[in-house]
């Protein structure tokens, strides 16, 4: 190797190892991102790519300019269909065999024709031997013969066929000629703008990315187009440092005209293609421009017209530039594939960090959007405290009073209308049924007068506005509310008023006070008994009649009696019913926070910590020293 390829060489190693420095640094803080990653490992190979060295010429040009001509030539062999029709439709890679074997076409199918392009790049590492034929995931291969029949069947497609076929690309080994030396593989692609093979096929792009070498071939009658301008530029934006050669294919249909009107449309031609190239970036010198009969070349070459004293012209002309391509390009292909490599690591690098600055955007965007969704249920995060919203409960013990005392009055009449003695068993059964008669009354007064159904109806009713609130935060957040079945918590039953315990039995019968009247065994018990029975037992339980000066309390209303236990009882269900309505509000207003959020960045500290790495990332690629290199 010269100095000046040892110096191309040590540059591409301090490259390489940076690069696979930061990367290996970073790829596993970078968490999920196929995109990137598939980038860096593409930067990766595209900086190891000086270890390998093979040498990349990739031919290209416009439907029916003399490409498929032109590489028959440099095989020195038949390895590219030539028709009047569009005839190549999908790449092939020629190389020459090693010594010892035959030629041979091998042909690469896939399935998996969303990942042809990938799979198109591990084809070429593979030929290229820079990856083992056990790594070609989901791709198949089959060996054929050398021949013009088999060129024919797997080489040539049909009209119909195209790079959508299960053909991905065709490798071919020949004798080679001049410019065909160990590890130099020509790629014959595509027309630009044939029917059959667009240039918008991603495929196109990753071969182009791949070449060392670039021949634009070009004819009189097909020369540098809209669609050719369109692939220059393809190549500007992923291969730009790539040189370029420039073969005018001088087609003699114009046969009528002079020969100096023929050199000059054929000089604008050629001068027009070099120009556009430049435009592009590319570095093309003149003494890389040729023009040349490619037909006249290749009849020339067949025995039966050896002799004719044009076409020998021609292959003499067409050695010369063999010749002279091989002196300016082949044989300095290491100082031109290393400052290539170079070239095209610093391109991928770029794309890199143009890619990892889409994503930061991208992630900026969801930081953005999370926060705008915790602010917007910060708003709504003051769950209502259903327990601070219930009123003091208080029964109304005037009303039962009252209701004790007309049920005493109503009891009274019953007994004045029957003057007949009661025994003490019927004495006994009139009081009970008067206190029993009271409990249901008062039970049911009592309940009324705390409008416990309004008061659940009440917490319902609330908990369903906050609910209601919630879901239009999840639509100003631009997400469906989440589903709710929200139903009515019943209370349970209002536990009954008891009164029986507030009797002193033994106390009824006011003129045998420790006699209990279960007890009383002689004598009846006359109707003015029973109304006494009747008036003490309602005095017991409803305490002094309004204006009298004994002021007696009842059981109804004393602390321990009837009432007041049960107003603890109410109380403990309405705060249970309310600890779950509260419940439901707090848990949807959480889970539907949570879900949006999630929605949004699953993990919130995970990607806060990502996307600080890939800061760091693109930092540390654009410190990348090229400009030294």
């Amino acid at each position: 190797m010269t100095t000046e390829d040892n110096l191309l060489l040590n540059k591409c190693k301090i490259t390489s190892r940076e690069v696979s420095r930061i990367v290996d640094e970073y790829q596993p803080k970078i968490g999920d991102c196929p995109t990137i990653a598939a980038q860096l490992t593409k930067t990766v190979n595209r900086s190891r790519e000086y270890e390998n060295g093979s040498f990349i010429v990739l031919v290209v040009g416009p439907v029916k300019s003399g490409k498929s001509t032109l590489v028959n030539l440099i095989a020195n062999a038949y390895v590219s269909p030539t028709h009047f029709l569009e005839c190549t439709v999908r790449p092939s890679i020629i190389s020459q065999r090693h010594e010892g074997e035959e030629c041979k076409i091998t042909v690469f199918t896939t399935h998996d024709t969303a990942s042809r392009t990938e799979q198109t790049d591990a084809i070429i590492d593979c030929i290229r031997g820079m990856e083992n034929e056990d790594e070609l995931v989901g791709i198949s291969k089959a060996e054929y013969e050398l021949t013009p029949e088999n060129i024919k069947e797997k080489v040539e497609l049909g009209m119909n066929d195209s790079f959508q076929s299960e053909t991905l690309v065709t490798s071919i080994t020949t004798p080679g000629g001049k410019l065909m030396r160990k590890n130099v593989f020509v790629i014959d692609m595509p027309g630009f703008d044939g029917e059959q093979a667009n240039i918008d096929n991603p495929v196109y792009d990753a071969i182009a990315q791949r070449a060392d070498l670039v021949i634009f071939v070009q004819s009189s009658n097909s020369a540098i187009s809209k669609v050719s301008w369109q692939f220059l530029n393809m190549l500007s934006a992923n291969n730009k440092d790539v040189p370029v050669c420039l073969i005018h294919n001088v087609f003699d249909s114009s046969w009528w005209r002079s020969d100096e009107e023929r050199a000059a449309a054929v000089k604008v031609q050629k001068e027009t293609a070099i120009r556009e190239i430049r435009k592009q970036g590319f570095t093309i010198d003149d003494d890389q421009c040729f023009c040349i009969n490619l037909g006249k070349v290749e009849d020339g070459r067949k025995q039966q017209f050896q002799e004719t004293p044009s076409l020998r012209e021609e292959v003499e002309e067409y050695d010369r530039i063999e010749g002279l391509l091989y002196d300016r390009v082949i044989s300095r292909r290491d100082a031109m594939r290393l400052r290539t490599c170079l070239g095209r690591t610093r391109l991928q690098v770029e794309k890199s960090i143009d890619t990892i600055g889409k994503e930061l955007d991208l992630r900026a965007q969801m930081t953005d959007k999370y926060e705008k969704v915790v602010d917007e249920f910060e708003k709504t995060g003051n769950i209502p405290h259903f327990l601070a919203r219930l009123r003091p409960l208080a029964a109304d013990y005037d009303t039962l009073k009252q209701v004790i005392r007309n049920e005493a009055r109503s009891r009274i009449l019953l007994v004045d209308t029957d003057n007949n003695h009661k025994s003490d068993s019927e004495a006994r059964r009139i009081v009970h049924r008067f206190v029993e008669d009271c409990e249901s009354s008062v039970s049911a007064a009592f309940s009324r007068s705390l409008a416990l159904s309004q008061k659940e109806e009440e917490l319902f009713l609330e908990c369903r506005q906050y609910i209601g609130m919630v879901k239009e935060t999840a639509i100003r957040c631009d997400t469906q509310p989440l589903p709710i079945d929200l139903g009515r918590i019943p209370l349970g039953d209002v536990p009954k008023v008891s009164l029986t315990d507030g009797i002193e039995w033994d106390l009824l019968i006011s003129n045998k006070p420790r006699i209990s009247l279960i007890f009383t065994r002689f004598g009846g018990h006359s109707a003015s008994d029973v109304v006494g029975y009747i008036n003490k037992a309602a005095e017991r339980l409803a305490g002094s009649q309004p204006g009298d000066t004994n002021n007696l309390e009842g059981y109804v209303e004393k602390e321990g009696g009837a009432i007041p236990p049960l107003l603890d009882e109410v109380r403990q269900l309405l705060e249970k019913v309310s600890l779950q309505y509260e419940s439901i509000c707090k848990d949807y207003w959480q889970r539907s926070r949570d879900t949006i959020l999630k929605s949004i960045i699953p993990d919130k500290e995970d990607f806060d910590a990502q996307t600080e790495q890939l800061k760091l990332l693109r930092d540390d690629l654009s410190k990348i020293p090229f400009s030294a290199v």
